[in-house]
């Protein structure tokens, strides 16, 4: 009876060796198979451009920089002729602006109607994100095709002062005028952005 004991007990503690041998194969199946899935996260950030972009644009800086990590070109456009860095410098998001440029962005690359990413960050309240680009050598008179628009004037329009002196501090020419012969200073006060105005014919 002993015995019989005995031997029912070796045979469950094999089941259950047996058991436990298993479970860490499968185990490590199901590691390898995480690891492939981390291999191909690393491939989608590599070549998902629109996903890239529209981190740039969310502020995401996480996924913008495991992209460069992973050989994402910081040049590459959409379907506009954007790049990252406008998508990002449009949001102000200063910290993946500066990634960007880390990488060798071209900083002055111009979109389907010519438009900067300097351009694109004088329109809102982006002080940093403009002296950022500007430090980087973006060029502060470059004209977009359409209404020869500069980024002076679109600051002007949209009465970002802040944005609008740093622009001055770095070479903006106030008299540049666009396609209708219209200034800096007509852009504003059509806005009716008082502060602005004054600001600008102080310069005069």
């Amino acid at each position: 009876m002993n015995k019989i004991k005995i031997v029912t007990m070796l045979i469950i503690l094999g089941l259950l060796i047996l058991s436990c041998g298993t479970n860490t194969r499968s185990d490590k199946g199901n590691e390898k198979k995480i690891a492939d899935i981390g291999s191909i996260e690393a491939e989608a950030i590599q070549f998902d451009t629109t996903s890239i972009f529209q981190a740039a644009l969310e502020g995401n800086t996480q996924i913008v920089q495991d992209a460069l990590n992973n050989g994402f070109d910081p040049n590459s456009v959409d379907e506009n002729k954007r790049t990252a860095l406008m998508l990002a410098a449009y949001n102000g998001n200063t910290e993946i602006v500066k990634l960007l440029i880390n990488k060798g962005v071209d900083v002055n690359f111009t979109d389907e109607i010519e438009r900067t990413a300097l351009m694109y960050a004088s329109t809102g309240p982006f002080v940093n994100t403009v002296l950022t680009l500007l430090e980087a050598g973006a060029e502060p008179n470059l004209i977009e095709k359409e209404e020869n628009w500069t980024a002076a004037m679109m600051a002007s329009s949209e009465g970002q002062l802040e944005v609008l002196k740093t622009l001055i501090a770095y070479g903006a020419d106030l008299d540049m005028v666009d396609v209708d012969g219209e200034s800096s200073l007509d852009f504003a006060s059509s806005k009716g952005h008082t502060a602005v105005v004054e600001y600008i014919k102080s310069k005069k």
